[in-house]
């Protein structure tokens, strides 16, 4: 399975008001890239705002779906909030664990993100609702191999080691599956960032309460 990259992108962190409210974030990835060096924490431009639930060896880079853009074209374009954004696949065909080359670089998918508070604060309700909606999401990859990617390379899949998809694990964050193979599955797949599967756990125990 192969895709082309529409776009890579960096962002800086920056101050924002939302009603009475201000607060600092780097989701609008908004500095375009042709070429870019990546290391084990990502994209050397790149910031995070809040390294609690971004950044990090297991969120080295956000990847996203130009074809959420497509469907939406009112929308601001920078409402996926990704660092690189690729043409045709989606978080319905992306799975947990699967190995991309991109460029010189290898990367892991370890989980999708979760959208906060924030997106709508930026682009408003419609595009919060949107993701939220349809598990739009992207996706985190963990760098397996560090290099340069450009934005002409291809995202090629070099392995894959479950059937579960991003949107899937999305879901599963709200409405928690209840076969156990399953949830085992999940929790002993060692490409799954751990952050996930303390929110999964999380979700599990409030479900069974």
């Amino acid at each position: 399975m192969n895709t082309t990259i529409k776009s890579i992108a960096s962002g800086k962190v920056k101050n924002y008001t939302f009603g009475e409210n201000s607060f600092t974030s780097a989701y609008k990835k908004d500095n375009f890239l042709d070429t870019i060096k990546v290391t084990t924490l990502g994209l050397v431009e790149d910031e995070q705002a809040d390294d609690r639930f971004h950044g990090g060896v297991d969120k080295a880079i956000h990847i996203g779906s130009y074809t959420h853009i497509e469907k939406n074209p009112n929308f601001d374009k920078l409402f996926i909030g990704c660092n690189i954004l690729v043409n045709t696949i989606d978080e319905n065909e992306v799975c947990i664990g699967d190995v991309y080359n991109i460029g010189e670089v290898v990367v892991e998918v370890t989980q999708p993100r979760q959208p906060c508070w924030k997106i709508g604060a930026l682009f408003g309700k419609k595009s919060s609702r949107y993701i939220s909606k349809n598990h739009a999401t992207g996706w985190y990859v963990r760098i397996l191999k560090e290099g340069t990617i450009n934005k002409n390379d291809q995202m090629s899949l070099e392995k894959r080691v479950s059937l579960i998809t991003i949107k899937e694990l999305s879901t599963y964050l709200k409405v928690p599956p209840t076969n156990k193979e399953l949830i085992d599955e999940i929790l002993n797949l060692e490409s799954i960032a751990q952050s996930y599967k303390n929110d999964f756990l999380s979700t599990l125990n409030k479900n069974h309460k």
